[in-house]
């Protein structure tokens, strides 16, 4: 028998649904690599998420090491200076762990904080030191900032402190607190946002200022030759420098006075509020790149009491 001839029309037909199963297998095919497309970044990440913990952890142990280097060195320095074990940065260090077959790298280093200058010095109870600011816009001067910038920051600072004013008719006075109109900055990336103040200048600034809970001197055996220029007035930058390279040779200062006599000018005068040999603040910074995952801390550690440094705060940098 001869096969039944199809007419034109179930000929059309019948092409059309093959078509149609064509374009729903299609359809299928799109769906099902959308859902392994979707669960394979899930799972990517949730392993981004686990390895970004680690390196978290992994940090913590950092600087719980630093902590206790820090002790170990007031232990057996009675100066704080750049050529403790402190001081030396650890770079690329690779991490294992039995059992895991992933290998971390960990970089980190410790600032000593007293080495730079401290922006909290420039106002007391709510009013900008004069003397502070003169140092902050020499020290601006030498790094070739545009002036009026010291002025800036004293007042941000002074904004952030509660202020005791006197009230009263005159018989009878009486205290009023007036409370601070801003909070105050943790770190000189506060600044960003202020007039005259962008990103360049910050990173201008970084080397050279820091922000402590509290006033401090700064560290002569571990600051920079600007911010000993700057601090110490009747000190030109190039004396500060041949001081500085002395002492990075390995003749670092005892004590204040020691440091007074090197200068070996009668007319500078320098006191403890300007100037130690010893520090108690310290910047912790470590990077972790684990696999995908890249996380950096910074963490301000206070040495106050040199058998148990303390963190003062800790940060996790973007």
């Amino acid at each position: 028998m001869r096969p039944a001839r199809l007419s034109p029309r179930q000929g059309s037909q019948r092409g059309m649904a093959v078509v149609s199963a064509l374009l729903i297998v299609a359809a299928v095919a799109v769906l099902v690599t959308g859902l392994f497309q979707r669960q394979a970044t899930a799972v990517r990440a949730v392993e981004n998420e686990q390895a970004r913990i680690q390196a978290r952890w992994l940090l913590q142990g950092g600087l719980d090491w630093a902590r206790l280097v820090l002790r170990e060195d007031a232990r057996t320095n009675s100066t704080t200076r750049l050529s403790g074990l402190w001081a030396t940065p650890v770079a690329d260090t690779r991490i294992t762990r039995a059992g895991d077959d992933r290998t971390a790298l960990f970089s980190g280093r410790i600032e000593d904080e007293q080495g730079k200058y401290n922006l909290r010095n420039l106002a007391k109870a709510g009013i900008p030191l004069p003397l502070e600011v003169a140092v902050l816009d020499r020290l601006c001067a030498m790094l070739g900032l545009p002036g009026g910038i010291a002025p800036r920051i004293a007042l941000r600072v002074a904004s952030a402190q509660a202020v005791t004013e006197a009230a009263g008719d005159g018989s009878q006075n009486t205290a009023v607190t007036r409370a601070a109109t801003a909070p105050m900055i943790r770190s000189v990336d506060d600044l960003e946002g202020m007039t005259d103040i962008d990103d360049k200048t910050v990173e201008t600034l970084r080397p050279y200022v820091t922000v402590l809970p509290e006033v401090s001197a700064v560290n002569a055996n571990t600051a920079p030759a600007e911010v000993l220029a700057a601090v110490v007035a009747g000190l030109s930058l190039a004396q500060a420098r041949a001081i500085t390279t002395q002492r990075d040779a390995g003749t670092y200062f005892n004590d204040r006075a020691d440091f007074a006599n090197r200068l070996a000018n009668p007319d500078i005068t320098i006191t403890d509020a300007q100037i130690v040999t010893v520090s108690k603040w310290f910047m912790v910074s470590g990077t972790v790149t684990l696999e995908r995952a890249v996380v950096t801390m910074r963490s301000l550690v206070s040495r106050a009491n040199a058998n148990s440094p303390a963190v003062v705060w800790k940060r996790e940098i973007n």
